[in-house]
């Protein structure tokens, strides 16, 4: 089988489908471009905006205070020729993303058809053209509906070299998977699928001397995948960015702190008698090694199964058990382990070791303190215990958490929906296309790598290039779920295309009234928006309109200190930029031993005592602040020395007024963080 496709004749319900499907287009193209470049730059466009600027000034991404910025490289020089041409600054980086988010919708349409059929690859463009999700990414100038337009794009070949062995597949696939690394250093994940195909043109391992001829070619894009993607160029080539005095700042400790930064196991050797007790599960696990391993090499013998089984014991060995059954779910899938076999008595040793790497780790954990600090509840312990059990690749808080925080509904939909998709999969291995179970362990093994990534926040937008796939396995499930009760009928199709609608529209990530008023102020700057939704969509800032009112009302001879990303942007007059040396990003902003701000190029101001000596000087000082961080600044300065001026309608932005008179004490430096 090489695709599951609906049964019975065209039935007369299509047609309305397919203009259901145009209109959804039509309105989600107009939504995705409506007022593109009207508003300023939310917080993460200014950062790729500012290196445009220094392509376009130095013809390379570097800083003016040295320091290279390669991220979305290749965007950021197709958004140069595009501000050379006359756009600005805000519409160039935002067109290619949303051109880019138009274009992923007929990839999309392609494997929804491959993998269902015309109408399941309508349902996933009508649904992807109306995501909110979907439209407000495809707005966002950076590089994320790029990517997702590369990756969908590099599905299609994939599966047309995999599936279809299509020679003609191989140049786009590898053409697109070397772009990837170029526009977002998810890219990567590209360049190591690439390795894939041999394995699974040959599930037993066995391989030829093409296939290691093409995995050695295609190793060589790991090279420069490799320097894009974890070479952190910013500090190349520049003076010292921290200052001789910088401390770094301690951790706060919490009893629900979730990232240690020593694995448990790592602590056994330290308790004696654990250590003795581990013996047995570990026996246990060499012995079930030994034995699998026996049982995959008979002829004829099965190496990459014999590997695949020794990586499982090894991550359950270690107690990462998620890492385990994501491994074991994707050798299923593409077939190099056999599922029965698993079940078999022939694996009980595997079963037996397993269970007793469970229940060692289980009752170590509940024992020790090495996982939790001591007084905690039980509940808790059984919840930090879990989460070890889970940490690598780290789904929980990469994945889990911020889809759980800002889209529930959503986030439980489609994790029971496309769950479902890829259990049937693994349980009815035969019933199953192959390139159903391809495009299932391509979205797993994705999936994991990109909770097994270090972003410096956790957000949604890290696995957005998945989400069509994951709109895909859904509209599958749900269609399968209303034939099994309904028969393979036109009319059961119908009914299956409404539920599909019906579960869309009950979702977070339909909101007709934020799609028709999208190119508003109220929408665009998230205002009487959760903070949680915000940054499910990225929060948005009008720092143009502070830039407007400062210009309005500093004269020559105030000073302007500047300490809101963005501001300076459109308001080129600033004199500093303050930046706490206590402050996370204290590092990465700051510039020749903290002297310089790297973005903005202006001189810094790293301590709370130099930020009210520069007030004390009898002059007007500005201050534009973040005002979520204006009672720990303002704390410092008399109550009588400054004034709240003015502050966005979102209430993200303040400025201040500091002054000095002679009826005033003395500006004062006060708290730990002075």
């Amino acid at each position: 089988m090489t695709g599951a496709r609906s049964s019975g004749p065209p039935a007369a319900w299509r047609t309305p489908l397919a203009l259901f499907t145009a209109v959804c287009i039509a309105a989600g193209v107009l939504a995705r471009f409506w007022g593109l470049g009207r508003w300023p730059l939310a917080i993460d466009e200014y950062y790729f905006a500012q290196s445009v600027q220094n392509v376009l000034h130095f013809g390379i991404p570097e800083f003016p205070c040295g320091g290279l910025y390669v991220r979305g490289l290749l965007l950021q020089y197709a958004a140069a020729l595009l501000q050379w041409a006359g756009l600005s600054a805000e519409l160039a980086p935002r067109l290619i993303a949303a051109v880019s988010s138009v274009v992923a919708l007929p990839a999309a349409y392609k494997l929804g058809r491959r993998l269902g059929g015309p109408e399941t690859g309508l349902l996933a463009v009508a649904v992807l053209a109306l995501s909110v999700w979907e439209i407000e990414i495809g707005r966002f100038g950076r590089m994320y509906a790029p990517f997702q337009a590369l990756f969908t794009w590099y599905a299609v070949f994939f599966l047309e070299y995999v599936i279809d062995r299509k020679r003609r597949a191989l140049a786009p696939m590898l053409i697109l998977s070397a772009l990837g690394f170029a526009v977002w250093e998810g890219g990567i994940f590209l360049a190591l699928t690439n390795l894939l195909p041999p394995f699974i043109a040959h599930p037993d391992g066995r391989l030829s001397r093409r296939d290691w001829l093409y995995l050695a070619g295609c190793s060589l894009l790991l090279i420069p995948a490799y320097v894009l993607t974890m070479a952190d160029l910013r500090f190349t080539g520049g003076e010292p960015s921290l200052p001789p005095d910088y401390v770094e700042p301690p951790d706060t400790p919490s009893l629900s702190r979730l990232d240690a930064a020593v694995m448990p196991w790592t602590r056994l050797p330290s308790h004696v008698a654990w250590a003795i007790a581990a013996i047995l599960p570990a026996a246990l696990v060499v012995y079930a090694a030994v034995r699998q391993v026996q049982a995959q090499l008979k002829p004829p013998a099965k190496p990459l199964a014999a590997l695949s089984v020794l990586l499982i014991l090894a991550c359950a060995a270690l107690h990462q058990f998620e890492l385990a059954a994501g491994l074991l779910v994707v050798f299923i899938l593409l077939g190099i382990l056999e599922g029965r076999a698993l079940v078999s008595p022939s694996s009980r040793p595997l079963h037996v070791a397993l269970l007793a790497c469970v229940l060692f780790w289980s009752t170590f954990a509940l024992s020790t303190h090495d996982w939790h600090t001591p007084g905690l509840s039980l509940a808790h312990k059984v919840f930090l215990l879990g989460y070890e059990f889970v940490r690598l690749p780290d789904t929980v808080r990469q994945v889990a958490m911020p889809w759980a925080r800002t889209v529930p509904l959503l986030a439980l939909g489609l994790f029971i929906l496309a769950g479902a998709c890829c259990l049937r999969a693994v349980v009815r291995f035969e019933d199953t296309s192959l390139i159903e179970r391809v495009l299932l362990a391509l979205f797993v093994i994705l999936l994991l790598a990109a909770s097994a990534s270090n972003p410096p926040r956790h957000e949604t937008r890290y696995v957005f290039f998945l989400y069509p796939l994951a709109v895909i396995f859904s509209i599958i499930t749900i269609q399968r779920v209303v034939r099994a009760l309904l028969g393979q009928t036109p009319m059961a199709a119908a009914t299956a295309a409404l539920a599909c609608i019906a579960a869309f529209v009950l979702s977070e990530d339909f909101r007709p009234g934020h799609l028709w008023n999208i190119g508003t102020e109220m929408v665009n700057f998230r205002i009487g928006m959760s903070g949680r939704l915000a940054g499910h969509y990225h929060p948005r800032s009008d720092v143009r309109a502070a830039a407007t009112w400062l210009q309005a009302h500093a004269t020559p001879g105030d000073i302007v200190i500047d300490s809101f990303p963005g501001v300076d942007f459109y308001y080129r007059q600033s004199d500093f930029y303050f930046v706490a040396d206590t402050d996370p990003r204290f590092e990465v902003w700051s510039c020749r031993s903290g002297t310089i701000q790297r973005w903005s190029n202006l001189p810094m101001i790293h301590s709370y005592a130099t930020l009210v000596a520069k007030a004390a000087t009898g002059r007007r000082v500005w201050m534009v602040l973040e005002t979520s961080g204006l009672p720990r600044i303002l704390a410092k300065f008399p109550p009588g020395a400054w004034t709240l001026e003015w502050t966005s309608r979102a209430h993200d932005i303040s400025i201040v007024s500091v002054h000095e008179s002679p009826q005033q004490a003395p500006l004062r430096v006060s708290g730990p963080e002075s």
